[in-house]
């Protein structure tokens, strides 16, 4: 499948080529997954993975709720990540605290045309675990290990000190809309791995999601 970067995604596009990721959410089955693991490869963290505490090789954040409230408290993480993909959506904003934020030297500006998926009509996929499997699949990688990433009907996530805007969120949206969009990019993303000879396998707490990705055995990584 022929897949289209952005000219200034070179610096990063097969940076990682053949090698093994780990895509990280914020459910709580990531409190299962040992660290000796999260530290073994190439990792991608994505919001407040700051309170599991745990640094990722890069760092993904795309949600604007979140970078409009919690600028500050993401960027030692993402000041520390090789890259930090932030959304450029905010570029220009007046929030306390995210120009600082913006101005980090290793932040990459995501965009609607960095590596779109075909088929998708969200450059989010609406959850940024998706965002991360496609700048994976842009740097090379041939296996990306799927982890804290709940799709259950729980949706709990891996601390109680995690901020609960989703819960303000699912008040303010039709939340089955928005999961089943979800569900739809994560099913994209599946496709194109396969389709490339790539493997998504997926640690998550059990959910539809394992309909798109290959159940995996932590104990075998």
């Amino acid at each position: 499948m022929e897949i289209e970067y952005e000219i200034d995604a070179v610096e990063w596009i097969d940076t990682h080529k053949g090698e093994t990721a780990i895509v990280l959410g914020s459910g709580k089955s990531l409190n299962d997954v040992p660290r000796a693991l999260l530290e073994k490869y190439p990792s991608f963290g994505v919001n407040h993975i700051y309170l599991l505490p745990f640094q990722p090789t890069y760092f993904c954040s795309v949600d604007s709720l979140y970078l409009q409230r919690y600028p500050r408290e993401m960027r030692p993480t993402a000041a520390k990540a090789k890259i930090a993909f932030i959304s450029d959506k905010l570029l220009g904003s007046p929030a306390c605290g995210l120009r600082e934020l913006y101005e980090l030297e290793n932040v990459y500006l995501y965009g609607e045309n960095t590596i779109p998926f075909p088929g998708e009509y969200c450059m989010t996929g609406e959850n940024v675990p998706y965002v991360a499997l496609k700048i994976a699949y842009g740097m090379g990688f041939t296996t990306v290990l799927l982890a804290g990433c709940d799709r259950d009907k729980d949706w709990e996530y891996f601390s109680k000190d995690y901020p609960a805007e989703h819960l303000e969120i699912r008040t303010k949206l039709n939340w089955g809309i928005k999961k089943r969009g979800m569900e739809y990019h994560f099913a994209i993303a599946g496709l194109v791995y396969q389709d490339d000879g790539r493997r998504i396998i997926n640690f998550s707490a059990p959910s539809k999601i394992d309909e798109y990705f290959e159940r995996g055995d932590i104990e075998d990584w």
